[in-house]
């Protein structure tokens, strides 16, 4: 509807399209700010960076201010100093939150969240109640396997996570309820558990009330994520 609309304007010469053309990343501006809106929004935000409606903006303004003439400097030339920005905020962020929760000198490699940076994570969560997790990956790899982990009928957890040119692959019970409400940009979510309904091996599982829900969240660019159970 709206090119259509610019090419009637056009064709009326009520206006110029090859100049109405050059603001086309507005429309990814927008959505990072319907996105952050969103993100406002919610109730569980629980300190957490909105990486998926940022990282909309951020492109949708280096697009903005090339096809405007601001900057010389190609998208391709800058993509590589944000990225690393973006990663050094995001470990600062895990650092300052883990202190702030859990105090110095808390935490284990099991339970803290997963950094992997030009390289690769393994982790088996212990049978204890699952916490949110942070994950963050560049140019790396994790393998987390959390269907040992507990999770009560009708609770949630959350995965935050921000993958650039890496990926996950995440194990969780057959009776989990996944949600993935993750900003994809040259990058995909494959969900491969099986498609019937297995049968109930948890005992936590077979009592009354509604499954336990995990939601994956962040921001997957130019990487993967792979559900498995």
């Amino acid at each position: 509807m709206l090119f259509g609309t610019l090419i009637l304007l056009d064709r009326s010469g009520l206006a110029d399209l090859v100049r109405v053309l050059r603001l086309w990343p507005l429309v990814l501006i927008a959505i990072g700010v319907q996105q952050l809106i969103s993100w406002s929004r919610r109730n569980d935000r629980d300190g957490t960076v909105p990486w998926g409606a940022l990282a909309w903006m951020g492109i949708g303004g280096l697009f903005l201010l090339n096809t405007l003439g601001i900057t010389r400097a190609s998208v391709f030339d800058l993509f590589w100093p944000v990225v690393l920005i973006a990663v050094g905020v995001r470990l600062l962020t895990h650092a300052r939150r883990t202190t702030d929760i859990d105090g110095p000198g808390v935490g284990s490699g099991d339970t803290g969240p997963v950094i992997a940076v030009l390289s690769g994570v393994k982790r088996v969560s212990p049978p204890e109640p699952f916490r949110n997790l942070d994950v963050t990956l560049f140019m790396g790899g994790a393998q987390l396997d959390y269907r040992p982990a507990v999770l009560g009928p009708g609770q949630e957890a959350v995965v935050d996570m921000l993958a650039i040119m890496g990926g996950c692959e995440i194990f969780v019970p057959p009776h989990w309820v996944v949600s993935a409400p993750v900003t994809t940009i040259l990058g995909g979510i494959d969900d491969r558990r099986v498609g019937y309904a297995p049968p109930v091996t948890d005992p936590s599982a077979a009592t009354a009330g509604p499954p336990p829900r995990l939601v994956l969240r962040g921001l997957v660019l130019m990487g993967g994520v792979t559900i498995r159970s």
